[in-house]
């Protein structure tokens, strides 16, 4: 846990009716690299890193948020249960969640308020709150009669609400806010919150009485850059005077937004996840604990990277003993594929082998939806049509179907049985629920999580020696049930598969250290059966995994976006040949591995679905301003179309830059990935390279096969695992 330090003395720097006035000054503060924020008084969270973030108001003393916990999700009709009120306090840049009241029917919100303040001895500082929180006028009452006079207030207030003004304004002194927002005189400031420096718009709209108060200051702000009133302007009135003082006042404003990223940043950036609360101390079954690293964005999965390099070097002089168990007997690993989609996994394992001729057979691949079956079928095909997989080597029937019918899984696991035991069960259950992208379905009552324990049915049922299952990393947080918070998904699968026999080895892979031109971290669970003959001492910290073979640590640089796609023809906007000429550069080949092995099987002298989606010229506009590397902030001016631009994730309208891996690839052309050097948004071929797909491979759009169904193409990629990630799985899973 990094150290909390004490804030900075601070002055009273405020107007209020009755009290001596202190102008905002520009103070200094100490940086303090660590947060430590609780959900509740009893879960703590680790450390995360706020650079910044308080250094503008730091000399106002502690900053005292009150908010209530999913107040967003309730008004929206998603949330149900008693509602929460929590206070944080921001000190320096470390901020911290002190107590928690539950907002009981009939309890007071005010009362509720203050007797969080009361608990937390705020004496000093800035009180920050909504009025969806609590009721601005009640609040300001209160701390006016019963606060301290060195404890001030920054209150959002409704802007269509009517306030009567000190000043009129065309004859005009009682109007909502939002009236005077129209001509207000905007300055541009530069805030600093959690998700780093951003670019906003402020405004001093006069004096104003709020209740009973007079002479407070209103202003308003625009996280997101655009001038005049809509959705997403924030309305402050505040006891501190104004001076010079606008951009401290927006800074305050904008924590009644900024602590629920903040709260959400630190759920999800903890540094580990702890151990199966239910699995007791006297726990046998040698199943991994949950002890993970969250690799939370790329910067802290560099830093994740540089600290493990030397450990990995370690690692690698001590090798496992592994002992070819599985083929023994027989040199072709029969592999039953779930939750398929464009068969990534699969992929990845028929394109694995050894120098003695062990490899894989797909004996059934399992996918609900038609399209996606199609893709399968078309590939398969195509491998054994190239000499790219022998020919018995994938299913003899493609299908659509329902993993959770009993029925189908029954049929599936007698396609398998026709060549012999299953081996190894392969799948990704859907994600949807789990996942960080999907903001408005990450939730633990979203159905496509039951889709997990229909995979556990099936590795009940075909009894595997092996097993691999992929998710990403919210399966790691997201709660089961609502009921039970405590119990994770991926904790509830370590104990179902430890009830089965299974020593499970859960671990966050990056598709980056296996030779994948993209930073893509998701986690994967290796299940080996105990009648296999290991244990878990027998892989070491590392695990049953394959060691990294690009980055720190390693004999090999990461692969770059220039590496992957810079041979490509050069396209516009829109442009949808499906087939075009492509001439092979012998030079280039021999000195890019990345680039052989796209190009291994793939047809001479064309290129398949180098085709790009058409946007509109305003998003075209956009994308000339942003330089490699940035993202929707550059062009934050231009964003007139998004209600609450700060809330955008930091991967949309993000241009790739040509020495580097590119950020993950999830639907490239909803998120708006540009290419590094030219106006326009990612080709299909472009985006499948980046998740090692080779050139070979092509996505089906249409239920028959046919040609169109870019959309459908573009979401099976999204969906998609990285080949070059589960051909390393596979090839050391052949060593087992």
């Amino acid at each position: 846990m990094g150290q909390q330090l004490p804030c900075p003395g601070a002055v009273a720097p405020s107007v209020r009716s009755g009290r001596s006035a202190t102008p905002l000054t520009d103070g200094r503060s100490v940086n303090v690299m660590s947060l430590e924020l609780t959900t509740t008084p009893d879960l703590a969270f680790d450390s995360q890193i706020l650079t910044g973030a308080g250094t503008a108001t730091a000399d106002l003393g502690p900053v005292w948020i009150l908010e209530e916990v999913a107040g967003h999700l309730r008004a929206q009709g998603r949330k149900t249960g008693t509602p929460r009120m929590r206070l944080y306090r921001l000190g320096g840049d470390v901020l911290t969640a002190l107590h928690e009241q539950e907002l009981a029917q009939g309890a007071s919100r005010i009362d509720t308020a203050m007797s969080l303040l009361e608990e937390a001895k705020a004496r000093s500082g800035v009180v920050v709150c909504s009025f969806r929180t609590v009721a601005a006028a009640q609040l300001v009452d209160r701390l006016e009669t019963n606060g301290s006079p060195t404890l001030h207030y920054v209150v959002e207030v409704d802007p269509t609400r009517r306030v009567e003004f000190a000043r009129a304004r065309d004859g005009v002194r009682t109007s909502p806010p939002k009236e005077r927002v129209e001509n207000a005189s905007w300055q541009q400031i530069n805030l600093s919150g959690p998700a780093g420096g951003s670019e906003c718009y402020a405004a001093n709209l006069g004096k104003a009485a709020l209740g009973d108060v007079e002479e407070l200051t209103c202003f308003a702000l625009s996280i997101g850059g655009i001038k005049g009133y809509q959705r997403g302007i924030l309305v402050g009135m505040t006891s501190l005077s104004l001076d010079d003082g606008l951009k401290k006042l927006a800074q305050l404003l904008a924590w009644t937004r900024w602590v629920r990223l903040a709260a959400r940043r630190a759920k999800r950036e903890r540094s580990a996840v702890a151990a199966v609360s239910s699995r007791g101390p006297d726990a046998t079954d040698g199943t991994a604990p949950l002890n993970i690293l969250v690799r939370a964005n790329r910067k802290i999965a560099a830093g994740h990277d540089a600290k493990a390099a030397s450990q990995r070097s370690q690692l690698f002089d001590q090798p496992m003993q592994l002992k070819r168990r599985l083929t023994a007997d027989k040199k072709t690993l029969n592999v039953v594929e779930l939750f398929a989609g464009a068969g990534g996994m699969g992929v990845g394992f028929l394109s694995a082998g050894t120098a003695d001729g062990r490899g894989y057979r797909i004996a059934g691949s399992a996918e609900i939806h038609p399209i996606y079956t199609q893709t399968l079928k078309l590939n398969h095909a195509y491998m054994q049509k190239a000499g790219l997989t022998p020919a018995d080597a994938t299913p003899a029937e493609y299908a659509p179907m329902d993993l959770c019918s009993d029925k189908v899984r029954a049929r599936l696991g007698a396609m398998a049985k026709e060549y012999g035991d299953v081996d190894v069960l392969i799948g990704g259950p859907p994600c949807q629920g789990f996942s960080s992208a999907n903001r408005n379905s990450w939730s633990s009552s979203n159905p496509n999580n039951r889709l997990v324990d229909a995979f556990l049915d099936c590795v009940q049922q075909m009894a595997p020696k092996v097993l691999l299952m992929e998710n990403v990393q919210g399966i790691l947080w997201t709660p089961r049930e609502d009921s039970d918070p405590d119990l994770s998904v991926a904790a509830h699968v370590l104990e179902r598969l430890g009830s089965m026999g299974y020593l499970v080895f859960p671990k966050l892979l990056d598709a980056v250290w296996y030779g994948a031109p993209q930073n893509r971290n998701r986690f994967f669970l290796l299940g080996i059966h105990k009648d296999v003959g290991y244990s878990q001492e027998d892989f070491g910290k590392w695990g049953p995994f394959p060691k990294p073979t690009h980055g720190p640590g390693t004999t090999n640089a990461f692969v770059t976006v220039r590496d992957a796609i810079a041979d490509l023809p050069k396209l516009g906007n829109g442009d949808s040949l499906a087939e075009r000429p492509y001439e092979e550069n012998p030079a280039l080949l021999q000195q890019n591995a990345f680039l052989r092995a796209m190009r291994i099987g793939a047809p001479k002298g064309i290129i398949w679905d180098h085709v790009t989606s058409r946007h509109a010229e305003y998003v075209i506009e956009r994308y000339k301003g942003i330089g490699q590397g940035q993202n929707w902030q550059a062009v934050r001016d231009l964003m007139t179309n998004y209600a609450d631009v700060e809330r955008t994730h930091s991967n949309i309208y993000r241009r790739l830059a040509w020495s580097e891996p590119a950020i993950t690839i999830g639907h490239y052309r909803k998120s708006m990935i540009i290419h590094p050097a030219q106006h326009r948004g990612l080709s299909l071929r472009e985006a499948a390279r980046l998740q090692s797909f080779p050139d070979w491979f092509r996505f089906a759009g249409t239920p028959s096969g046919g040609e169109g169904g870019l959309m459908h193409k573009q979401q099976q990629l999204a969906n998609a695992v990285c080949p070059s990630v589960t051909k390393a799985v596979a090839e050391f899973i052949l060593e087992l």
